[in-house]
């Protein structure tokens, strides 16, 4: 009943709005759609969700209308892929006009950060250049708009429903600076204030906020993202990626890695990796900083590896993979070669590799079990000692922004007696993703091609990758006063 209310409140909202196609064509794209998640999908193979029931409401309410809005369309997708555990699934309207929905670009009068289970309110103080509390005496967010701020969060920023847990709930708070988006896309579309309850546990204070035209970011001090790196990334323009590593207290050694680079696109990245294991082999520990890592390619992992992966662990088995396809694939695919995945019998392999394999494979079980007509035979990723590897401990610090090639960094290494991870789970996710435009709406459907599994049986989508050592993040840390994790693992690693 309640699915049907908000349909009926979406058709009404979005007559005047946008893109229209009559129903044969939506009912088309739509069924276009369903075959896409049932032929492409990977994840979908794993949800427990009643889908068919799903897709049929959908089709009703489409059934139900002469012209159909694009952008109903699109989010009714969307929420449908919200229910798989795809990561990377995305679902994209290419000529959408934001401008139109005055209501789409209406924010929170502040910025919002996550705090060992609680959303504070925030508000940066130029002078002292730290963010203070919105209401010093009411510092956490209580409910919007009479929903407690968890159940807010959870029916607002569906996306982020299957992401690991600590993931959903960063990312949720990331999607409140974005509010007036996630009422449009649950079929609201005027809305000028907003009731927002304070609280400081014990007593409240209720508000009625009008919405801001200006996005109140809160920067994570874990994630100083260097500009000159990205108008390097995006740019081209030329970058000293010595700025990226530092020698810290005590003979820790420290390297910052914003984004998992392709050694095409920075062609000095690996020489500069080379020599910075040299500089610091006489380390007496090593911290890898992939906070805020979205990923990018498995270039600098397959690479390291070689100095982090003891001889005698080595060859080291440090992912599984799956590629959806209804024909029973046996060989080396281009697109898996590229994240260093190959098949049992591949030419990259040698007899002592699949030794490793074997033995691997005989405590390794999948946590999902899946249709395997459906999949290929399994890829392996390997990873080995190149003889020189580090003699010092290294601490792999992730949050729940590390995401795609940078949580499987995290992954690959967990579990080896050398490397600790630490921080918070991450995001996970590991999809092979692939983009497929709908006929008559241009909507762009992106969806994981792929599963992947960590060694303990796992997906990274829907799970990540578990800390050995878990540090949250403190008050000092979400006002921006200190990077309080790395100041913790540095006093950690200190003390041992």
């Amino acid at each position: 009943m309640k699915v049907m209310v908000l349909i009926g409140l979406m058709l009404t909202g979005l007559n005047g709005f946008g893109q229209h196609i009559d129903r044969k064509a939506a009912l088309e794209d739509f069924n276009q759609f369903v075959d896409l998640l049932e032929r492409q999908s990977s994840y979908y193979q794993l949800s427990d969700y009643d889908f068919d029931r799903r897709f049929q409401t959908a089709r009703t309410s489409i059934e139900q209308q002469d012209s159909v809005s694009v952008l109903f369309l699109a989010n009714e997708m969307e929420k449908i892929i919200a229910e798989t555990v795809d990561r990377h699934a995305s679902v994209k309207m290419e000529d959408f006009d934001e401008d139109e929905i005055e209501l789409f670009d209406r924010h929170l009068p502040f910025a919002v950060a996550p705090l060992q289970g609680r959303v504070a309110a925030l508000k940066y103080n130029k002078e002292v250049r730290c963010y203070e509390y919105y209401s010093k005496e009411y510092p956490y967010i209580k409910s919007i708009e009479g929903l407690p701020i968890m159940d807010f969060i959870e029916r607002y920023a569906y996306r982020r429903k299957k992401a690991p847990a600590a993931a959903m709930f960063y990312d949720g708070t990331k999607d409140l600076r974005d509010i007036g988006e996630l009422f449009v896309k649950q079929g609201q579309y005027s809305l000028e204030t907003v009731d927002v309850v304070l609280t400081n546990g014990s007593s409240d204070q209720s508000l009625q906020l009008a919405l801001s035209d200006k996005k109140h970011r809160w920067r994570n001090p874990g994630h100083n993202q260097d500009m000159a790196l990205v108008r390097a990334a995006y740019f081209g323009e030329t970058f000293d990626f010595e700025k990226l590593d530092r020698w810290m207290e005590d003979s820790i050694a420290y390297l910052r890695l914003p984004a998992m680079f392709s050694y095409e696109d920075f062609p000095d990245l690996e020489a500069y990796l080379h020599r910075l294991m040299e500089k610091y082999k006489h380390a007496q520990a090593l911290i890898i900083d992939l906070r805020g890592n979205g990923g990018g390619r498995r270039d600098i992992l397959h690479s390291w590896s070689g100095y982090i992966v003891p001889a005698d662990q080595s060859p080291w088995v440090a992912n599984v993979a799956y590629v959806r396809s209804d024909q029973q694939l046996d060989e080396d695919i281009e697109s898996m070669r590229g994240r260093y995945l190959y098949n049992y019998y591949s030419e990259h392999f040698t007899d002592s590799d699949r030794a490793a394999i074997d033995a691997f494979n005989a405590d390794f079980k999948t946590e999902d079990s899946f249709d395997r007509s459906k999949f290929s035979e399994a890829y392996y990723m390997l990873l080995k000692s190149n003889g020189m590897t580090l003699s010092c401990p290294i601490y792999v610090l992730v949050d729940e922004s590390a995401f795609s090639a940078a949580s499987v960094f995290a992954s690959a290494f967990k579990g080896l007696p050398n490397v600790n991870i630490v921080g918070m789970t991450t995001n996970g996710s590991s999809g092979r993703s692939k983009k497929f435009y709908l006929e008559h709406s241009n909507i762009r459907i992106k969806l994981s091609t792929m599963l992947s599994f960590q060694r303990n049986g796992k997906t990274l989508d829907g799970h990540g990758t578990e800390p050995d050592i878990r540090i949250e993040r403190n008050e000092e840390h979400i006002l921006g006063k200190s990077d309080a994790q790395l100041n913790k693992l540095i006093q950690r690693i200190k003390k041992e």
